[in-house]
């Protein structure tokens, strides 16, 4: 997993720790912003990536200070809670990958 270019401005977000349930892998890549991934723990073969959210950059601001990293990945009710560094918070049915944002 590489860790994201920073500026001295940022400072690094905080990494969300994978979460395992029913031998699945769930984790949020440095190298995709805004994607979760889910990995079969005994082989770690991607079995899907999904987008949770975008981003919509504005080219006159500096891209990283608008880059909004995925920092925890927690169970909640049987559905995969996804939380962002500025609060912001999903909820991904994995069943179906529906996301709802909260």
């Amino acid at each position: 997993m590489d860790d994201p270019n920073i500026s001295p401005s940022r400072g690094p977000p905080q990494k969300a720790n994978p979460l395992i349930h029913k031998n699945i892998k769930y984790s949020a890549p440095w190298s995709k912003i805004g994607y979760i991934e889910a990995r079969d723990v005994k082989t770690d073969k991607k079995l899907w990536e999904l987008k949770v959210y975008e981003i919509e950059y504005n080219p006159n601001l500096e891209r990283d200070a608008q880059e909004k990293y995925i920092t925890s990945l927690t169970l909640n009710s049987g559905m995969l809670e996804v939380k962002t560094e500025f609060n912001e918070k999903y909820l991904i049915n994995l069943k179906t990958k529906e996301i709802k944002k909260l």
